[in-house]
């Protein structure tokens, strides 16, 4: 029972850090590779549980089989400052950062055409100066337009791969640090990242937190207290799960 224990001890943890409520969707891809590599781990103290720890690795690598292609996850996990393009197997870490590169591009893309879009004049102001023109100049303008907006594309584009070249160089940021923080620092230093990062960090791995609000409603909501109104009952349950929000919220006299 000792050496069961000891085997299981390492898989508390990552079950904790998921199962917390600051938990985010990048949480997962790192846990499997980690818990691998113990389980590797051949000590004097594996016999008789050979056959356990053979298990339990089978059951993370079926587990964690289809986690590395799914956007979701490699794509969190290649933005949370504190995993990168570390925790990848070796096949298919290039494809996901090949996916995010492409990510990027396309959000380039669509900036640069709303930007273009913006700065453009009202179609009121372009008919009138278009019949004033000749139709040679109005041909040279279209060829000109359709030569510098790909080159406009293609260089945002490059800037986005640039940014996520060097985000990806440098060494990775604490464990204990909040990656939401740190794209709160650097979203000047990596404008497109951080908009993506904002997009896929806010995610949670598992509805373990979301449950826990249920199960709360049960101490808000009972039979002492069945009057409150819908609305009340948000109100406290918010303030239950976020005690530093102490700010004055008078509830009707139906609470």
């Amino acid at each position: 029972m000792e050496m069961t224990v000891a085997i299981l001890a390492p898989f508390e943890e990552p079950t904790k850090k998921v199962s917390s409520y600051d938990a985010l969707a990048s949480d997962v891809i790192p846990a499997a590779p980690v818990l691998v590599r113990l389980l590797n781990r051949e000590t004097d103290e594996d016999h008789g549980v050979k056959t356990m720890k053979a298990t339990l690795l089978a059951a993370i690598k079926k587990r964690f089989s289809d986690v590395e292609t799914n956007p979701l996850y490699f794509i969190s996990t290649i933005l949370d400052p504190r995993y990168k393009d570390r925790f990848f197997s070796n096949n298919t870490a290039p494809e996901a950062k090949l996916h995010l590169k492409q990510e990027l591009q396309m959000m380039s893309r669509a900036e640069a055409e709303g930007s273009r879009a913006e700065a453009a004049e009202p179609p009121a102001k372009l008919f009138i100066k278009a019949q004033a023109s000749t139709s040679s100049s109005l041909d040279t303008v279209f060829d000109k337009i359709a030569k510098e907006q790909p080159q406009a594309a293609q260089s945002l584009a490059a800037g986005a791969a640039i940014e996520l070249d060097t985000y990806l160089g440098e060494a990775p940021s604490p464990r204990e640090d909040s990656p939401l923080k740190y794209w709160g620092v650097n979203k000047i230093r990596f404008p497109t990242l951080a908009k993506i990062a904002h997009k896929y960090l806010s995610a949670p791995c598992s509805s373990v937190e979301s449950e826990r609000l249920f199960s709360l409603v049960s101490h808000i909501i009972d039979e002492n207290r069945n009057s409150l109104t819908a609305d009340n009952a948000e109100k406290l349950l918010f303030f239950k799960k976020n005690p530093a929000t102490h700010f004055f919220s008078p509830l009707s006299e139906s609470s």
